[in-house]
This record gives C-alpha cells, structure tokens and sequence, in this order.
C-alpha cells in the first residue's frame, strides 16, 4: 500500500513538472508566416497555444529597418495578441517576438511575410 501511495506521488509530481516546464508555441499569425500579400495589413495578429505575456514585439523591412509600433508591454496573459502597425510599402518584412510563459520562461521566434504591389 505504502509503494503504490509513494508510486502514485511519483507519477502526479513527474507530470506536473513536465507539463508546467512545455513551452507554447505561436499557432498561427495574421499576415501568415512566410505569406505573400497585396495589400497592407493594418494589424499583426499572434495567436499562442497557451496564455502568454507580450514582451517585446518588432517589425522590420527587408533592410533591417525598425518599423516603429504602438505597443506597450501589459502583464495581461492571453493567448492573442493584436497590435495596430503603420501603412507598409511593398516589401520583405520579418516579425521578432519574445513571449514569457506562466512558468516564467522567456520564448522568442520570428517569422517573414511580402508585401507585394499590385
């Protein structure tokens, strides 16, 4: 009885762990990665797989030009995030962004997409 109490404490703490310690991942994003578009988004879209703090958020053009952004960092977590961006031109442009998770852990990632002119 003793061995299967302590089996059982064993198994529950392995898979807390296990599940408090699993990053999320960006499911999906609007514009898409690697998309090619035809008109200007007015808004960047982070969709994650789990609540997530914002940290940090950057949009550069194909020449590594920052283009500058309205957001703030909030200690909201969500699993969505919409942040308004300027009028683009026709272009290469590339997503930076770092997330913190529930646990505290910081995940970053990036990802292209094209504006192109019609």
């Amino acid at each position: 009885m003793k061995q299967s109490i302590l089996g059982a404490l064993f198994l529950s703490l392995v898979f807390m762990t296990s599940h408090s310690f699993a990053h999320t991942t960006l499911l999906s994003a609007t514009p898409a990665m690697n998309s090619v578009i035809t008109q200007s988004p007015e808004k960047i879209t982070l969709n994650f797989g789990d609540e997530v703090m914002l940290m940090n958020i950057k949009l550069l053009n194909a020449q590594g030009k920052n283009i500058p952004l309205n957001y703030q960092v909030n200690h909201d977590h969500k699993k969505s995030f919409d942040i308004a961006i300027p009028q683009l031109k026709a272009g290469q442009y590339t997503i930076f962004w770092m997330i913190m998770g529930a646990d505290g852990h910081h995940m970053k990632g990036e990802y292209r997409f094209t504006l192109q002119a019609k």
